[in-house]
Formats: C-alpha cells, sequence, structure tokens
C-alpha cells in the first residue's frame, strides 16, 4: 500500500510543469505585439435586428485599452527583472503620464465651471472634477497619451529582454 501512494505521488509530480520565467515574458510580449497590431479604436455597441424582431447589443473590445491592460500586465511580469535603466525610464514615463492627466482633468473642470448656467445645467452630473467624461475631447487626448506612454513601456520591455538575453539565439550549426 506504501509504495502504491508513492508511485501515485511520483506520476503526479511528474505531470506539474515547471515554472519559467522568460517563457511567461515572451508570452507577454507576444500579447503586447498581437493586441498593438490591429487598429486601436475605442470600443462601441453593435446593435442588430434578429428575425423576431427583438434588437441584440453587443459590446466591440475597445482595443485601445485591451493594448493598453497587456502592457499592464507585462510589466507586472518584468519588474522583478528590471535594471536602472528600465526603473528610471518607466518610472518617468508613468510620472509623466500622470502630470498630463492632472492637466487635462483641470482643463475639462476649468471649462466646466467657465460654462454658461444653461450649457452648464444641461451638463450636470456628466462632469465631476476628478475624472474625465467619455463624451468630452479631454478623455480621447487622455486616452492617447495613454497609449504613447504605454507603447514607450512596451518598448523599453522589449529592449530589457535583449540586455537580459531573453531572446534565444537560433543554432544554424546542428541543422
Amino acid at each position: 500500500m506504501d509504495n502504491e501512494n508513492q508511485e501515485k505521488e511520483n506520476n503526479s509530480l511528474d505531470k506539474i510543469e515547471v515554472f519559467n520565467h522568460q517563457a511567461l515574458v515572451m508570452e507577454c510580449l507576444r500579447k503586447v505585439n498581437e493586441a498593438g497590431s490591429h487598429e486601436l479604436r475605442s470600443g462601441w455597441y453593435n446593435e442588430s435586428v434578429s428575425n423576431n424582431g427583438t434588437v441584440k447589443k453587443v459590446y466591440i473590445e475597445d482595443t485601445r485599452k485591451k493594448y493598453i491592460q497587456c502592457i499592464k500586465t507585462a510589466l507586472m511580469v518584468m519588474k522583478c527583472d528590471f535594471d536602472k535603466e528600465a526603473y528610471d525610464k518607466v518610472n518617468l514615463l508613468l510620472k509623466n503620464l500622470k502630470i498630463k492627466h492632472d492637466d487635462l482633468l483641470k482643463q475639462q473642470w476649468n471649462w466646466y465651471i467657465n460654462l454658461a448656467p444653461t450649457p452648464k445645467q444641461q451638463n450636470s452630473g456628466k462632469i465631476i472634477e476628478k475624472a474625465f467624461s467619455i463624451e468630452q475631447i479631454w478623455y480621447l487626448v487622455y486616452t492617447e497619451s495613454e497609449v504613447d506612454c504605454y507603447s514607450a513601456i512596451a518598448e523599453e520591455l522589449n529592449c530589457l529582454t535583449k540586455r537580459l538575453n531573453f531572446y534565444i539565439e537560433p543554432d544554424f550549426e546542428n541543422e
């Protein structure tokens, strides 16, 4: 009975895949490249009418947000690999994005508080001080800035993989 349990345990250990950080990094960067190789556009609701007359509403994904999220995931995975150059560059990019974010929010709020009473009443509840209104230009400008920032971060992550020698050199002699 003891040998039987030992044998079962050994078989289950054989099935466990070894964690490979390098493979995880490459998978994350592959997803970044995949998401960034398509047109980056905002999401929308696509409506269609079925044969029986019911309206079907389907959300089409915001590919800009998907691209940014892929880079954020790669950043999270690769943070433990950062050298000083990557750390400094990524932090500078994120700091500049935060400054842009705060500046655009301030512009949006100043525009709103300086509106005449009637347009202000029409926009009441749509604009708050600490969040972008997706109906206003400041949201679009920020989203484009966010895409640019995270593209630069993705570029730095790719450079970091090169500095870490994560790329596998093809062996032409043994082929």
